[in-house]
């Protein structure tokens, strides 16, 4: 077996695509580890070709000037418990309070902006990704739409 050259571009479509397989099948876990590990690659890619990745981007958005993208970043991934499942940040820590499904959703959702800067949104496994969350996500908590002027609609 001789070595190989692979483009870091397509190993992280092959992890988010593994990534939104395993959701669909119910593998949450590794669903969010594979889409936390495919997002890191395509930020690093997205930067590399001198785009604004979706970390810089809610960067942006962020009222404190103070705030670093690596500090954001830190922040999507413990909102996700990306780094939770990768890593025991805590050696006293032996349960993480999560629900699987929600951050699943997220991690996905967090790599698929960089993706889609790098090939598009038109392959099969981004769009039924995208048809499961129009067909089973609130719209007025979740922006299914992937409007930019999107706002949770307040409780009455």
């Amino acid at each position: 077996m001789g070595l190989e050259n692979h483009k870091i571009v397509d190993l992280a479509e092959n992890q988010l695509r593994t990534s939104i397989c395993l959701f669909f099948v119910g593998d949450l876990v590794s669903s969010i580890t594979l889409a936390g590990a495919a997002d890191v690659l395509l930020s690093q890619l997205v930067e590399k070709h001198g785009k604004e990745n979706f970390t810089a981007f809610v960067l942006k958005s962020e009222d404190d000037p103070n705030k670093t993208i690596p500090q954001i970043g830190k922040e999507i991934n413990d909102m996700f418990h990306i780094n939770s499942l990768k890593h025991m940040d805590s050696k006293e820590d032996s349960v993480v309070t999560i629900n699987l499904r929600e951050a699943a959703v997220g991690a996905i959702l967090k790599a698929l902006p960089n993706y889609n800067i790098l090939r598009g949104k038109d392959q099969d496994f981004i769009q039924s990704f995208l048809l499961w969350i129009q067909k089973n996500l609130d719209p007025k908590v979740y922006n299914v739409n992937c409007d930019p002027n999107f706002e949770i609609q307040k409780k009455s």
